[in-house]
């Protein structure tokens, strides 16, 4: 008899758990459903626009490295990141993904992060020369031997 109680409380509570997550899944997929249905803005579309300069691969990339941390960019996604989708877009897609919920408590650290990433990116496009100083220095003492 004990064993037939215990077996009805598990079906009861397998039961119980099968329908909230139904409806917590359904819920999100009609949530995500009205979200696709409805035409996209015009900074939305900008967005979108912007985000496909950098997808898949990239887009993961960075996204990873921004929001979570757990990425470093590679050279190729910086690339692509400076010379395709330049400052201004990159902020709008941070700035953007930063309004849902999931991010807003960690707001500036990934504002920091994002200008981190920005930062280092350039740095790989335009990396510092080599002082002028000490190359002409070098040029100069090496000649001034090749005369005496």
């Amino acid at each position: 008899m004990a064993t037939f109680n215990k077996f009805c409380v598990i079906v009861v509570l397998t039961i119980s758990l099968t329908l909230m997550v139904k409806r917590g899944v359904s819920r999100e997929m009609i949530w995500e459903a009205n979200d696709a249905a409805r035409p996209l803005s015009s900074y939305e579309q900008y967005l979108q626009n912007c985000a496909a300069k950098l997808y898949p691969d990239c887009g993961v990339n960075i996204f990873s490295a921004i929001f979570f941390g757990n990425d470093t960019v590679t050279c190729e996604c910086c690339d692509k990141l400076v010379n395709d989708v330049g400052k201004q877009c990159h902020d709008d897609m941070t700035k953007y993904i930063l309004q849902r919920p999931d991010y807003r408590t960690k707001k500036n650290q990934i504002l920091c992060k994002s200008d981190s990433v920005w930062n280092d990116c350039v740095s790989l496009e335009s990396p510092a020369l080599e002082p002028v100083a000490a190359t002409f220095t070098d040029s100069v003492a090496h000649q001034s031997h090749l005369f005496m």
